[in-house]
């Protein structure tokens, strides 16, 4: 495999439930190939190594918030979850910017929806968009907003951006 042109990062910070993926583009802004962690299977150390051994050239990380119905343990452990992703993707000397779930997901045409069916909705549009990955619920997040950093990266550089 040749060496890619440049990387991009997704991240999608849920606390147990998130995920990271990695888009490592050719030199036509295309995926050459792509890796991924889930937070559910991964230390922290595994996460730092994982954003150092790609070492991306632009990162998205979802800007959250808790939700009304989280109790205060689930929104403490999603807010940490959050400052560790920013803390990571500054101590690796990451470029990234936040992007809303509004933003990354308009361009997927997602139909209203919450909770786990917005979820199994994301999976669906990751699942067409990346045929030869099986996705879990954890990870489709992740991987689309690598798709919108990739965009992102291919039209600035391109002079579109």
């Amino acid at each position: 495999m040749a060496d890619p042109w440049k990387t991009v990062l997704g991240w999608d910070p849920g606390s147990a439930a998130g995920a990271v993926c990695v888009h490592l583009l050719d030199h036509g802004g295309g995926i050459q190939s792509t890796e991924f962690l889930r937070f559910s299977k991964s230390t922290d150390s595994d996460i730092v190594e994982f954003v150092r051994e790609f070492s991306p050239d632009l990162a998205l990380l979802e800007k959250v918030h808790a939700m009304p119905s989280q109790g205060v343990s689930s929104s403490f452990k999603f807010g940490a979850s959050f400052g560790l992703a920013q803390g990571i993707l500054t101590a690796c000397a990451v470029p990234w910017s936040l992007i809303t779930p509004q933003k990354w997901q308009k361009g997927y045409s997602v139909p209203p929806s919450k909770g786990a069916q917005r979820k199994r909705e994301l999976k669906a549009i990751a699942q067409r968009l990346f045929p030869a990955h099986k996705f879990t619920l954890e990870e489709p997040d992740a991987w689309l907003i690598a798709e919108v950093a990739r965009k992102m990266l291919v039209a600035q550089t391109r002079g579109r951006g």
